[in-house]
């Protein structure tokens, strides 16, 4: 090495000094209260994403312009101080960029993020900066400590002490006070916010429809298992074991959720259901009727969360002429058990979506004659080459740590994630050309999504329309799995005619096609003064957050909980923190409403 280089390295900046020098002047203009001492310091591109730190809400700014009317002010009165860099995660280089972690406080909240720093015109400037929110000063996370040994209860007797069953019926029965908050709904959704809401110290009781806690996916179809990877669809605070199927088999994953809710101590009510609500916003709570083992109960809680399913609720059916006269079985998915029942019997199967794709399989796998309508183009990608480039990075065996890969994940806005997808969706689609041209002989329409986004455009847009390939795409090339394009035009006795008016006997038909908005879950219950006030659920916003999951939703102190395993860890966190900042009184974003009182 020359002379002319070596002094030419001793003097360039280190990644750490980089972000610590942006970092030390973000927190000088942070104090300015003057939007335009932050203009230098962030990039003509620059995205600003904010999780509940400046506006109690999830909101993505693009552009100085959008970072001056989207955040405004509120980033001057969050009071942003104590901006240091994470010493477990060090800056390092980011193509051309530099990446950093990093910790700040708020007035009221402790918060992480990351930034991504970019040079313009010799002056490092933030391309991407998120602000997340990770606790409330003073309310820290229930832990246990070596020294909770002192407490009396360990150190006295105790008159009539209580055995630990005892204390736990007591506390699952609500028997010294109603909850502070109800959750609808005990699926892996309504579990992770009822975990996450117990260890901020809120009590929270979870009502189930079933009769066992996990009966949401045992109860399902006879081969169902996760697509994501049991990395990507871990629950907050508990790991799957490391020998944990990487694809998690229904009947294991429900039986988790009930040692879940068990281990982490959630006060569940099985054979439950909410029957009525009303808000009174002058004492700022509801009053929620509960139906539990035909007995009723009235609670009086402050926040009601549904986690019924983004996409749940009632079934959609198509309204099919004729299918009253079909002497055979018509079905929606979720209720579709399959199995060996259909062994020899002639399958339809409506969707070809993940849903679709899955009982098809199965029913051909148990000796069932099958054929899938197709309504529309899907996008698949293979399990094989698809998951790994998918999650390797951030969820796998060699991955960050669970918090690290979602702060990673949320660090991308979701408009920045999805326009810059297409490498990635066109490099998928290379790979497994082979099936994608296979299943386009076959007859079966595939698409790469709306301007090549893959799955994730699907997923966050539709929440379906795709599809990871386990198997049964190779039947379909294969014509062990018919391919009909269109759709059933009317049923007869004996089966259907689609619309190009061919026909087709048939046994059973299944409609693996969709649900209503998760807004509805909630009009039996609150009425449709309350409901129609709510946003819909699920879709990107102009800003690209998810519309009205993890947020407010258009009512005060009803809140929605959704979204695959992923989203509800991280989402539930989110939601949590919200519902504590509400009781503090820190979170002025929730607006009051005249009370309203509706029957079923």
């Amino acid at each position: 090495m020359n002379t002319s280089t070596e002094k030419l390295n001793a003097t360039a900046p280190t990644e750490e000094q980089i972000a610590n020098a942006w970092l030390g002047s973000f927190s000088t203009a942070l104090a300015s209260n003057d939007l335009e001492e932050l203009r230098p310091l962030l990039s003509s591109d620059v995205w600003w994403r904010d999780l509940v730190i400046v506006n109690w809400d999830l909101t993505t700014a693009h552009g100085f312009d959008e970072v001056a009317s989207f955040l405004g002010s509120r980033i001057f009165q969050a009071g942003i101080t104590d901006l240091a860099l994470d010493p477990k995660n060090p800056p390092t280089p980011f193509g051309n960029m530099v990446q950093a972690f990093y910790t700040f406080k708020t007035k009221v909240a402790e918060g992480r993020g990351i930034i991504r720093l970019v040079q313009e015109a010799g002056e490092w400037r933030a391309w991407s900066i998120l602000t997340k929110i990770e606790g409330i000063v003073g309310r820290p996370e229930l832990t246990t400590s070596v020294f909770d040994a002192a407490k009396p209860a360990y150190n006295q007797p105790v008159g009539e002490r209580l055995s630990w069953n005892e204390y736990r019926d007591r506390q699952r029965e609500f028997l010294d006070g109603d909850p502070e908050v109800v959750v609808i709904g005990g699926g892996h959704s309504g579990l992770c916010i009822a975990a996450r809401l117990g260890h901020l110290g809120l009590s929270t009781l979870v009502v189930e429809k079933n009769e066992r806690i996990g009966d949401n996916w045992r109860l399902r179809y006879h081969n169902l298992s996760l697509h994501d990877t049991k990395w990507y669809g871990q629950f907050p605070y508990l790991a799957y074991p490391d020998n944990w199927p990487v694809f998690s088999p229904k009947d294991l994953l429900s039986d988790w959720m009930e040692a879940y809710a068990w281990i982490l101590q959630l006060n569940v009510w099985t054979n439950s259901t909410a029957e009525k609500a009303t808000y009174d916003a002058e004492a700022g709570q509801w009053e929620v009727t509960i139906k539990r083992d035909g007995l009723e109960r009235v609670l009086h809680p402050k926040h009601i969360v549904f986690a019924t399913g983004a996409f749940a609720g009632t079934p959609q059916l198509p309204e099919t002429p004729g299918r009253e006269k079909f002497k055979g079985q018509v079905i929606h998915s979720s209720q579709h058990a399959g199995g060996h029942e259909v062994k020899g019997k002639r399958v339809i199967v409506v969707g070809s979506g993940a849903s679709g794709h899955d009982v098809a399989q199965d029913a051909f796998e148990m000796g069932a004659s099958v054929t899938m309508v197709q309504r529309g183009p899907t996008y698949v990608v293979s399990s094989q080459y698809g998951v790994p480039k998918m999650h390797a990075d951030l969820y796998s065996e060699s991955s960050p740590p669970i918090d690290d890969a979602d702060l990673i994940g949320l660090s991308y806005p979701w408009h920045l994630f999805l326009a810059s997808s297409g490498p990635m969706v066109d490099e998928l689609a290379e790979v497994d050309k082979e099936l994608l041209d296979g299943l386009e002989k076959a007859g079966f329409r595939t698409t790469l999504g709306e301007n090549k986004s893959g799955l994730f455009g699907l997923s966050l847009r539709r929440g379906g329309g795709y599809y990871i390939d386990k198997g049964c795409s190779r039947l379909i090339i294969e014509g062990k799995i018919r391919v009909q394009p269109g759709e059933i035009a009317e049923f007869t006795e004996t089966g259907v005619i689609y619309a190009d008016g061919s026909k087709e006997d048939a046994d059973i038909v299944v409609f693996a096609t969709g649900w209503p908005n998760m807004r509805e879950a909630a009009r039996p219950i609150v009425g449709d003064e309350v409901t129609d006030q709510l946003t819909t659920i699920w879709d990107l916003d102009e800003q690209g957050e998810i519309k009205g999951a993890f947020r407010p939703s258009g009512h005060p102190n009803l809140w929605f909980q959704a979204g695959g395993f992923q989203q509800a860890r991280y989402g539930s966190k989110l939601l949590a923190l919200q519902i504590l900042g509400v009781e503090l009184g820190h979170n002025d974003q929730v607006s009051t409403k005249v009370s309203v009182t509706v029957d079923a």
